[in-house]
This record gives structure tokens, C-alpha cells and sequence, in this order.
């Protein structure tokens, strides 16, 4: 299978995606100013779908800072997941962008508990900043950019501890910031990665 490394270079990549695992697939739930988060539909509508062959599985997190990583993790202990697309919502997005980089802060921001982050690093003395381990350049297309913010919220959160603690775990983790609108977007890049995972 050839597919296109984190740096966006055009790389064979044996082995990396095994013939077994699901593509996991996740949104978030309502917060502050949300009320109807688009990215938790979307994981809602798709869990159980099947995508070039492969399962899919939807799971919707908490917009929490303590529990949405150990929601995350759960998930990914259960399924064994071959990818991880995380999704969700920016509504200063004109179209769904596939992030690129996650970076080392928490803003202080209350989450949908009320709560405000531990530490404004996510990683004490962790590097300040990780690239998706997706290959983003085969996901962009109609619908899809990229971006290189994915912000300092929830979203970046489970993006930074995604590739620092599951890159061993799954081969191709990243996030996907959707507008507040329904896109097709959001189904394309799911879409293109189980044509790659083939």
C-alpha cells in the first residue's frame, strides 16, 4: 500500500495498516456556545457503516477536560482501531480541514462541566508541537484543506495525546475540524482513508 507519510512525502508503507482493526471514528458532544455538536452526529451516523470493506465504529466524547481522554482510550482498548478520526467543530471554518499539527497548550477555557484544564501544557516538559500521523495529502480534495491551528480547546487536546500516547497503538491517528453546517466533507475523508487502507 503506498500512502503519504506525516511530512506529506509519497511513501510505500507495508505493514503499517494491517488487514484487521476498524477505523475509529470520533465526535464530540455539546458545549458552551454548541448546543448541537455536527461532529458528534456525524461519529453518531456512521458507527456501524462499513468503508471499502472495513468497519466502522462511532463514539462520542464528553467535552470534558477530565474524561475525554480516558473516554478515548476506552474506545480504543475496545476496538483496536488501524485509524483513529477524530472530528470536530470550529465554527469559524468555511470547510472541513484535516489539522496537521497538534500543539503542547490548553487554553484556559471552561469545558461543558464547568471545568478548566490542569496545567496550560498538555505534557509537562513534552515537545511543543506533533504532526497527525494521517496522510493528509491523500485526504484533501473538494470539501477537505487542511489547517495548521487546531486550536488550544478540547479538539487539540485529544489530538496532541492521540499521537503522543497512541502512535505505537494506531498506525494513522488524527483530527478534522468541521464548520457548523452540514458538508460532505466530513464523509470524504473517511472515505478516501478506507480507500487507502485497502
Amino acid at each position: 500500500m503506498s500512502v503519504t507519510s506525516p511530512g506529506g512525502e509519497h511513501t510505500d508503507a507495508p505493514g503499517r495498516a494491517v488487514a484487521a482493526g476498524p477505523i475509529l471514528v470520533t465526535g464530540f458532544g455539546p458545549f458552551p456556545g454548541v448546543a448541537d455538536n455536527p461532529s458528534g452526529r456525524f461519529a453518531r451516523s456512521v458507527d456501524g457503516e462499513r468503508v471499502a470493506g472495513r468497519p466502522v465504529i462511532g463514539r462520542v466524547l464528553p467535552v470534558e477536560w477530565g474524561s475525554a481522554w480516558p473516554a478515548l482510550v476506552e474506545a480504543v482498548e475496545a476496538h483496536a482501531p488501524v485509524a483513529l478520526l477524530m472530528y470536530g467543530v470550529a465554527v469559524n471554518r468555511q470547510q472541513v480541514e484535516v489539522e496537521r499539527i497538534a500543539r503542547n497548550r490548553a487554553g484556559p477555557r471552561a469545558d461543558a462541566a464547568g471545568a478548566l484544564p490542569a496545567s496550560p501544557q498538555i505534557v509537562v516538559d513534552g515537545p511543543e508541537t506533533l504532526p497527525t500521523t494521517l496522510p493528509w495529502s491523500d485526504l484533501i480534495g473538494p470539501h477537505v484543506g487542511t489547517s495548521d491551528d487546531a486550536g488550544d480547546y478540547l479538539c487539540n487536546y485529544v489530538m496532541f495525546m492521540s499521537v503522543h500516547a497512541l502512535c505505537n497503538r494506531v498506525p494513522y491517528c488524527g483530527f478534522i475540524h468541521l464548520p457548523d453546517r452540514e458538508t460532505p466533507g466530513a464523509r470524504a475523508v473517511l472515505t478516501r482513508l478506507g480507500r487507502l487502507l485497502r
